[in-house]
């Protein structure tokens, strides 16, 4: 598995509303200039509020080894238990490594190529959450159709 670090290996774009909804913009998410450092307790804090926000959902927090390095993992099961007691597969979780030494974080190569906008937004959402990354405007990308 290739892992590509955040804001290195890809940039994070997200598309947006601007202008009362008139137009797609674009947005930037880029590591803050004096990022906060992230611990484990800030992760499983962050985990707790998941789980409280999204019961249904099953977050949690792991850890793993990938080429000799300690990653803690932010993901949800693969697998969600239906009420007739069927399996379904969730193709909407999109996991983030941390290593927490280095304060870097990644994300399989396979979901950034595949799912981009969805890669882009949970890691808008986590990162400006933990504190370490913000949001700057880059434009207008065309106007919406009505």
């Amino acid at each position: 598995m290739k892992l590509l670090e955040v804001f290195k290996d890809f940039k994070v774009r997200v598309k947006g509303a601007s202008f009362h909804s008139k137009y797609e913009a674009d947005y930037l998410v880029i590591p803050k200039s004096n990022p906060k450092t992230v611990t484990l307790e800030d992760l499983n804090k962050y985990i707790e509020n998941l789980q409280r926000r999204y019961p249904d959902r099953d977050f949690y927090l792991r850890i793993t080894h990938v080429n000799g390095k300690q990653y803690h993992i932010i993901t949800r099961k693969t697998w969600k238990k239906l009420p007739d007691g069927t399996k379904k597969r969730v193709y909407d979780r999109i996991p983030i490594y941390i290593n927490l030494e280095e304060q870097k974080f990644y994300v399989p190569e396979t979901y950034v190529r595949k799912q981009y906008g969805l890669t882009c937004y949970i890691i808008m959402r986590t990162l400006g959450t933990l504190g370490v990354a913000e949001v700057k405007y880059a434009g207008i990308s065309r106007r919406k159709r009505s």
